[in-house]
């Protein structure tokens, strides 16, 4: 399909810029007219591209001077000066102006917007551009003199070959600097066919399709990576659902550190599923997960459509293929943390923003800050500092953050009271024990400050890379640099996140979760700008082989733009095809707490097997594995329980809430402290489980965590599950899955379930009665609901 184009940019003597004349069709595979007439564009679509796309395009293609003008002294495609029938603008008839405008508009079918101030600002960038209602077929006198004594050549952006035609300049001398016609000669001058920049992205529709079938996917086959998740939210809500789960020293009313708030949003939705369908716990485990990866996918296509609507396709583009196959989107996307839902959050403040939503910009960054994790408050610095400084917008970041505070903070206080038994300001505990208090959580380990660039290389790779490079790839390409401001404060927040939690001895993998939408973002734009870069150079080169070549045809001249092209290309690809080997490498070597209790549930559901009857109260023991329990929703009974035994471990584990007690959060657990020390209390004997979890590494045995698949007397394997060794497997294939290769060079262990046969062959204690039982059910609806 012929693209048609009907654009004219004028250089004075001093190259500068002196009018600007755009009337275009076709973005990506939709077709679309844009007409600049000095105050209105307007543009005319049967398709779903929207205007803001169609305007940046050529706002970046103005500012960019076109990506043909470094090295055509004028380009000129006049169509609408040449009568043609066939032309579908004109309609034949020569047209100038507000002529012109309304004829295309009647003539062609679709919606029609006007926005004034996109026109202004694209004629605002010529510097002496004609303004007001000018004609925008006239240049200044100047402009056409010049044009007399100079050698031009015509640039015709064509896709259908066998419309090209030769065309030659013919100066004239007309008065009041009048543009003259362009006319076919027998004997041609210079032509050059350059294809059409595509700048095609997908819509928002069919990138939330992308996203969510993304975000489902890891919903159901990632594993939990960090007990923090397991033990301070998920035990938390299984024990508000069902009425049993362990209880950390955080949600003791001493401390009173974690927000109930938090953990109600998720049990209430869980709580209705539970009641419609009467699923096992299971299937809530895995309900929440995908509630969790919806709410993702939404906020991450609202930041996409704010980033297709600001940077245009390139940038959205690269930022939607590369969030789609990264490790770090996977793992955090249906991450049950404060810091996952502060992602969320950010998605929906930087979307907003750039959608000039201000107000929901501040409710964002506020909820985030409020309800899950107040540090969280960083990634609103740049956008508060825009709003009241830059737009002076003081009256309405004041008025929006009031409300924001009483409509967040106060039902926050209010729930979490009612649940502490005493008036209770977690997020204000939480910054007291991180920040002024001279404990803090450097207790619980720290890491060198390369962890977080390790970190990020896995998950991010290339992206992450070009993230780090954005400031020098924007600096570089400046000058041709479209919302360099909206660059500069997404940039600035990841860095300045980066900066601050760097310096933090206590490093955390979950810590960086707030930023991770906006790495592919940097990273798209780092991209994009070294393409802009690599464009200018290549120009240069390609103009000086037109300057030393007679005759130039479309076939003899290297496309330079298919390079450009082909850098964001390879960027894509390689981030893809690291983001899905790192994500294989996770699954296939740490998927083994997780096979463990799928096999179990089979087992117990098939009722084949005597030992494993739901009906009995059975204990299952973690020692030195403690910290990779999924959670007790994966435990096949509320019957059963999980308790701890003695392991090299010698801080403090968690406790368990009082079962089935509706007062039970406001009650003060004995044997807690703030300073992880390790509480004795919690460890059972061996002796006392009938089931045993453990990881067979026969280089780690010592007295306190002995191979217990080595007393065959007393206990036996019933189900082992492939757990790699990362001491013992090579760094590269540990962390990056290549079929075939990657098994030469990665070490596994086995990690069992083991089953206490001595202890089978006791009675068992009977089971809780079925009112103990029923009230455990019913445990979130009377108390709350």
């Amino acid at each position: 399909m012929v693209v048609l184009v009907d654009l004219w940019i004028v250089r004075g003597n001093t190259g500068e810029l002196v009018g600007c004349h755009v009337t275009a069709a076709k973005i990506g595979m939709s077709e679309v007219t844009l007409w600049a007439d000095g105050q209105r564009w307007a543009w005319a679509t049967s398709d779903r591209v929207t205007f803001q796309n169609a305007a940046n395009t050529y706002l970046h293609a103005a500012q960019m001077k076109c990506r043909f003008e470094s090295f055509f002294t004028v380009l000129s495609f006049a169509r609408s000066s040449i009568n043609k029938p066939e032309d579908p603008v004109s309609g034949g008839s020569r047209l100038t102006g507000e002529n012109r405008y309304w004829n295309a508009r009647r003539k062609i079918s679709g919606t029609v917007i006007s926005l004034d101030s996109v026109g202004q600002k694209l004629i605002s960038m010529g510097g002496k551009a004609n303004r007001g209602k000018s004609n925008p077929n006239k240049v200044s006198a100047a402009s056409t003199a010049n044009r007399t004594n100079k050698q031009y050549y015509v640039l015709r952006k064509d896709t259908d070959k066998s419309s090209l035609d030769d065309l030659s300049y013919n100066p004239g001398s007309k008065k009041g600097g009048r543009q003259s016609k362009w006319q076919k000669e027998e004997k041609l001058k210079t032509v050059v066919s350059i294809p059409v920049d595509n700048e095609w992205s997908p819509s928002p529709y069919s990138a939330f399709k992308l996203i969510l079938s993304a975000r489902f996917a890891a919903a159901l086959w990632t594993s939990i990576s960090d007990c923090d998740e397991t033990y301070n939210y998920w035990e938390p809500t299984h024990y508000l659902l069902f009425g049993k789960g362990f209880q950390t020293w955080e949600y003791s009313p001493v401390y009173a550190l974690r927000s109930y708030t938090y953990i109600l949003i998720h049990a209430v939705p869980a709580k209705l599923y539970e009641t419609l369908l009467k699923p096992n716990p299971l299937l809530v485990f895995f309900f929440l997960r995908c509630f969790l990866a919806f709410i993702s996918a939404f906020t991450e296509v609202f930041l996409y459509k704010a980033i297709r609507n600001t940077f245009g396709g390139n940038v959205s583009r690269i930022a939607l293929i590369s969030s789609l196959f990264s490790a770090g989107m996977y793992i955090s996307s249906s991450a049950y943390l404060p810091s996952a839902f502060s992602a969320y959050m950010t998605s929906l403040a930087i979307g907003a923003w750039l959608s000039n939503l201000d107000e929901l910009a501040i409710f964002s960054v506020a909820l985030s800050a409020l309800l899950s994790w107040p540090f969280a408050a960083l990634t609103g610095v740049f956008l508060a500092l825009d709003i009241v400084f830059i737009r002076r917008q003081f009256l309405l970041f004041l008025q929006w953050s009031v409300i924001s505070f009483l409509v967040i903070l106060v039902p926050i206080v209010v729930i979490d009271s009612s649940y502490y038994g005493k008036m209770m300001i977690a997020p204000w505990n939480i910054v007291m024990y991180n920040i002024f208090s001279s404990k803090g959580p450097d207790l619980y380990g720290t890491e060198p400050w390369t962890y977080y660039f390790i970190n990020g290389i896995l998950n991010f790779n290339v992206m992450f890379i070009a993230t780090l490079m954005a400031p020098v790839a924007v600096l570089f390409s400046l000058y041709a640099n479209q919302n360099l401001k909206q660059k500069i404060v997404i940039i600035s927040t990841v860095y300045l996140w980066l900066t601050v939690f760097i310096l933090q001895p206590h490093k955390e993998e979950r810590f960086l979760f707030p930023i991770y939408p906006l790495i592919p973002v940097c990273g798209a734009i780092a991209i994009d700008c070294s393409q802009k870069i690599l464009d200018i150079v290549c120009s240069k080169i390609f103009l000086h082989v037109i300057r030393s070549m007679k005759k130039i045809s479309a076939s003899s001249i290297w496309d330079y733009r298919r390079l450009v092209s082909r850098v964001g290309l390879a960027a894509i690809l390689i981030s893809s095809l690291m983001g899905c080997s790192r994500i294989l490498a996770l699954h296939y070597g740490f998927r083994a707490p997780f096979d463990l209790y799928f096999h179990l549930h089979r087992e117990a559901s098939s009722g084949e097997s005597p030992f494993l009857n739901v009906e009995k109260n059975l204990t299952i023991c973690y020692g030195k594995e403690w910290h990779r329990f999924p959670a007790s929703f994966l435990v096949p009974s509320l019957n059963w329980n999980v308790r701890f035994i003695q392991s090299e471990f010698r801080g403090q584990l968690p406790s368990l809430y009082p079962a089935f007690d509706p007062e039970g959060t406001k009650r003060i657990p004995q044997y807690m402290n703030d300073n992880n020390l390790e509480e004795k209390s919690r460890y059972i004997s061996p002796e006392e489980c009938d089931f045993m979890v453990d990881l067979i590494d026969l280089d780690r045995v010592t007295s306190r965590e002995p191979n217990y698949s080595a007393q065959t007397d007393v206990w036996k394997v019933v189900s082992e599950h492939p757990f790699l060794n990362s001491a013992k497997s090579h760094p590269f294939f540990r962390a990056f899955y290549i079929p075939w290769i990657s098994a030469e060079y990665t070490t596994y262990d086995r990690y069992v379930f083991l089953r206490n046969e001595k202890k089978m062959l006791q009675t068992n204690k009977p089971a809780p009665t079925k009112r103990n039982r029923q009230a455990g059910k019913e445990f979130l609806s009377d108390d709350l609901l």
